[in-house]
């Protein structure tokens, strides 16, 4: 925001605002109190409740003045303004006092309460008795899903739900109907709500219309909740979150305000997605260790279990889902050139040319997306894999219209005035992709292709900007004539060309723009690719070179990135030790690692060739069943450590509860496993002195335990010379008084265990913690990491603008970001180096008439976590697959019908893998023939190019598969269920710890 100010008086006080601004948000700023509902500070201003009246003099000796909306009352030098004025106090509340005619006054029951905007602005107005004495409108609720209720009697017509939903996400199936005094907000028929951000209604909607339906489940009042500062664990965009727990589960997740990355709003992924923690299918006892009490595990026993296991050598196996410490910690037991990340070959490949890439250019932040005038999206559907990323590239396609508005005058903050004006009018937005997106209704063009033909149409647009930097390209003709001359070899296509050439017309026009891929499709030839586009960008073009993100897959799959070197082992490679009788190695310690891409046959050759396989991980699955020993992990509930975002931006999340032992964090179990086998240190420069990197380390007892996630770093500090580069001392150094985890509303230890004992219990005591497991301590605005915001007034979220420098600006306690630096040491092995070789065998594989089939990427089901969640299995959809159209004639089959699809490769050993899949058919006319795409996953040996049949199915094919769709929806109801009636039994027992640090702290 401009730092152009201007003075203006407010009740005669004067005051510099900002005149970037509405006078609304300049209030706010100098955290002055004025109740407004309709205005937003991401969504600007439309006018439409009337509340934050205020009286506008002309000047010192006007004392009559004029109310004004604040809201669409620009800022003015010498203005004055007052909010105390009792014309202006009687119109505010006489607002409230309207809107509260039909309200149904149920706050005892209504789960925005203790949380309540209205509440808020209804104190603050000074309205307090109700005089209103008639029969209230009412309204039918609808059906909007398993995630967000609706209860539309509570509706003061703001209009915020729509706005948000409709203009600000880009939502479809909700709005608002009626007329009159009968206005509605929903759907047209009842159904699950579309859009990945729908869960943002529940924190946007200042009365209780919308709410938090699985928090409404369990409920508990919001001032009873526990929370800590966290960092959502479903994508690598790290967008920071509150999390809040009573008795031991999780309750909610709410948005947690960071100016840089998430802003006010998060997507249903990291809002609903934390189910897993209370799942069914979590790890709670250790099994293949012998427990000696009766009442839990100790460290002792662990020891017994993994002292014939002191120095003998293992394959470690880490996560991009694991913390950055978890991960560093198992490559320095086990050892670099025994340390896999879990990426087959391919996976590698690709990890090291996003090193390279990551290395030479600095990712822009989510606020720095909303600044571009010209995005490429290529070949990464973010919508489903990064969702928050692709809320801000929709904010910024309406730079163009808000730049048509500034030029007669009208600020972007005038939001409707702008959108008028603006009408369809969007900034470019440009898509290669594979499979249709959500952002496809928005792009100036998309175009589908298969992935080998990607590299050939982002060949040939370097090669136009490497012609452009030797001629003149300055006119759409010579564009045309140049990409008709450079695709001569490559045998592009008329969409094709006019597409690259609609690319590079649009480069020459922005100001800012920005490109956009990822690792989702899994091929390193795009990577380069883009690689070279970014080197071809040279001053005397006359094209602003674009900023660049890669989106990987993980919360922390950047973190795992910078530990990897080039002894680092694929899965394959893995497979290949275990079986290699020149190596003795005892077995595999997985780390967070479900490896589920690899197929069963590959499960079962690593579970033969593993003497002993060691499992940490929170969540059951086929390995943890089939495993000699499985440690329980904490989830990202009940830990610390740091994710790594997909900017190499590191960012710490804390635990909010201690978890129930011997559920522990990762770093912990392998603290504990290092004390007894051991760990590879550093030798000193003298007995390392002629050796080579393999021979420079040795095994030594580790003797003394981490306690906490502070001496943690302390012993990696001491002892590997890697880990200050990556992690500085002062991003954990621990506060001189810790913040309260709780508000000091919480209703008391006492009143919390009043069905088990009258006396209260001692809190929790946690060694160098910045956060108090209770009330008592600093209040929660005495750092940027706050765990939830409250301020005097303001018990709302909007009480969050009391911590801002300045509306929509950084926190007032805003601490310096953590950037760790990418070792693209990955790419000193050859293996994971392209060569000509494999971009020919690309080539190839194209002109071989095989049908590339891609799997779309759902929001829910992209993250193995997530997927964990009832309530996401619940709307899982059955099997869709989109054909062209030209393929569906000859196959027979129309729009919507039942078919049964065949698939069959061979691979190099001529072995042939087949797969049949009933599902049903949909037409892409614009789809080519060479590609399909649909939203289930083929089995692991048909992941590259694979033939195609489709027929029809016949009707008992068609009601075995849907009676086992059924039976997995009914699965999913009776396990939300299941988990309800579980959690509403341990609330009874609440677990209590009297130390939260591994398993003998008590």
């Amino acid at each position: 925001m401009s730092e152009k100010k201007v003075t203006i008086f407010i009740d005669d006080v004067p005051y510099q605002l900002s005149t970037e601004d509405n006078l609304l948000a300049g209030v706010l700023s100098k955290k002055l109190n004025l109740p407004y509902f309709c205005w937003h500070p991401s969504m600007g201003s439309v006018g439409a409740c009337r509340q934050c009246a205020v009286t506008q003099f002309q000047d010192e000796a006007d004392q009559r003045g004029r109310i004004v909306m604040a809201c669409i009352t620009p800022v003015t030098d010498g203005m004055r303004i007052s909010i105390k004025d009792k014309a202006a106090s009687e119109f505010r509340e006489q607002v409230i006092a309207a809107m509260m005619t039909n309200h149904p006054h149920d706050c005892p029951v209504c789960a925005e309460g203790g949380e309540c905007h209205l509440q808020d602005m209804t104190v603050m107005t000074g309205h307090s008795v109700r005089e209103y004495q008639g029969t209230k409108r009412t309204f039918n609720n609808q059906y909007l899903g398993e995630l967000v209720g609706h209860e539309m009697n509570r509706c003061i017509t703001c209009y915020r739900c729509t706005r948000f939903y409709n203009d600000y996400a880009g939502g479809k199936d909700f709005g608002v109907y009626g007329s009159k005094n009968q206005v509605y907000f929903g759907r047209q028929s009842e159904g699950d709500l579309e859009s990945e951000f729908s869960g943002n209604l529940v924190e946007v909607c200042p009365t209780g219309v919308f709410t938090n339906k699985i928090f409404s489940s369990h409920y508990t009042r919001k001032w009873d909740l526990q929370s800590a500062p966290s960092v959502c664990s479903h994508c690598s965009v790290g967008c920071n979150l509150s999390i809040g727990e009573r008795y031991g589960s999780v309750r909610r997740v709410m948005n947690r305000y960071n100016g840089d990355i998430n802003g006010y709003f998060i997507c249903d992924r990291g809002r609903f997605g934390i189910g897993f923690v209370n799942g069914e299918q979590r790890i709670r006892q250790a099994k293949g260790i012998a427990q000696q009490s009766p009442v839990t595990l100790t460290k002792l026993d662990v020891a017994k279990a993994f002292s014939h296991f002191r120095k003998k050598q293992f394959i470690g196996i880490g996560s991009a889902r694991a913390s950055l410490e978890a991960n560093f910690y198992l490559k320095n037991m086990v050892g670099a050139e025994q340390f896999s990340p879990g990426y087959n070959d391919q996976e590698m490949k690709v990890a090291a040319q996003h090193t390279q890439l990551l290395e030479s250019i600095k990712a822009p932040s989510l606020a720095d997306i909303e600044n571009s005038d010209f995005i490429f999206v290529i070949a990464e559907d973010i919508s489903q894999t990064a969702p928050r990323m692709a809320l801000s590239v929709r904010q910024a396609l309406r730079n163009a219209a808000n730049d048509k508005a500034a030029k007669i005058g009208i600020p972007s903050w005038q939001d409707s005035a702008v959108r008028t004006i603006g009408g369809k009018l969007l900034s470019p937005l440009f898509s290669l992709q594979s499979t249709t997106t959500k952002l496809d209704d928005v792009s100036e063009k998309a175009l589908l292709l298969p992935i080998e033909q990607i590299t050939k149409c982002l060949a040939t647009f370097e090669n136009l900007l490497r012609l452009g930097n030797v001629q003149s390209i300055n006119n759409d003709k010579a564009v045309e004539d140049a990409i008709a001359d450079l695709v001569e070899q490559d045998q592009l296509s008329v969409a094709e060309q006019s597409f690259i050439a609609s690319i590079y017309k649009g480069l020459r026009k922005a100001n800012k723009p920005l490109f956009i891929s990822g690792t989702s499709s899994v091929c390193a030839e795009i990577l380069s690719n883009i690689a070279n586009i970014m080197s071809a960008f040279k001053p005397q073009n006359e094209i602003v070179a674009p900023e660049l993100i890669i989106v990987p897959p993980c919360s922390n799959s950047v973190g795992l990135l910078s530990i990897l070197d080039e002894h680092s082992l694929s899965i394959e490679q893995v497979l290949m030790q275990l079986n290699d009788p020149d190596k003795s190695y005892q077995g595999l310690i997985l780390l967070e690692q479900e490896l589920e891409k690899l197929s069963a046959n590959q499960i079962t050759q690593l579970r033969k060739s593993a003497k002993t396989l060691i499992v940490l991980d929170h969540s059951a699955h086929r390995l943890s069943s089939i495993a000699d020993i499985v440690l329980p992990v904490a989830a990202v509930t009940e830990g610390d450590g740091h994710y790594v975002n997909y900017q190499g931006r590191a960012q710490q999340f804390v635990q909010v509860h201690a978890p129930v032992v011997p559920i522990q964090e990762s770093w912990r179990w392998l603290d504990n496993i290092g004390d007894i086998v051991g760990i590879k240190v550093p030798k000193t420069s003298t007995e390392a002195s002629g050796l080579n990197p393999c021979q420079s380390v040795q095994v030594v007892a580790k003797n003394n335990d981490c306690e906490s996630l502070t001496q943690l770093h302390q012993f990696f500090t001491d002892t590997y010379a890697q880990w200050p580069m990556l992690i500085a001392k002062k991003s954990i150094e621990p506060q001189q008084k810790s913040i309260a985890r709780m508000s000091h509303r919480a209703s008391g230890r006492t009143a919390q265990m009043a069905n088990i004992t009258v006396h209260e219990a001692k809190t929790t005591q946690k060694l160098d913690d910045d956060f108090t497991f209770s009330m008592e301590g600093k209040s929660a605005g005495q750092s940027s990491d706050m765990p939830f915001a409250w301020a005097p007034g303001w018990n709302s979220n909007q009480a969050i603008a009391q911590f801002q420098t300045e509306i929509n600006g950084q926190l007032l306690k805003q601490k310096e970001a953590v950037f760790i630096p990418i070792s693209t040491k990955i790419t000193n092995n050859l293996s994971w180096r392209l060569t000509e070789n494999s971009k020919e065998s690309s080539a190839n594989n194209l002109a071989a008439n095989l049908l590339t089939y891609v799997h779309q990427k759902h929001v829910y089901f992209s993250e193995w976590q997530a997927s964990l969640t009832p309530e996401f299995q619940m709307q899982r959809q059955s099997n869709q697959i989109f054909i062209n159209a030209e393929a569906a004639q000859q196959a027979g089959v129309k729009k919507g019908q039942w078919c049964k699809v065949i698939f069959s490769a061979t691979n190099e050993k001529m072995h042939l893998a087949s797969q049949s899949v009933i599902s049903q058919v949909f037409i892409v006319n614009h789809l080519p023939f060479s590609l399909a795409f649909g939203n289930f996953a083929l089995c692991q040996p048909l992941t590259q190019l694979v033939e195609m049949s489709v027929s029809l199915a016949c009707d008992q094919e068609v009601t075995d598969y849907l009676a086992h769709f059924n039976d997995g929806l009914i699965a999913a109801k009776q396990s939300k269920k299941n988990i309800l009636e579980r959690l509403k039994i341990i609330d009874q027992t609440i677990p209590i710890r009297l130390f939260s640090g591994g398993l003998n702290d008590g």
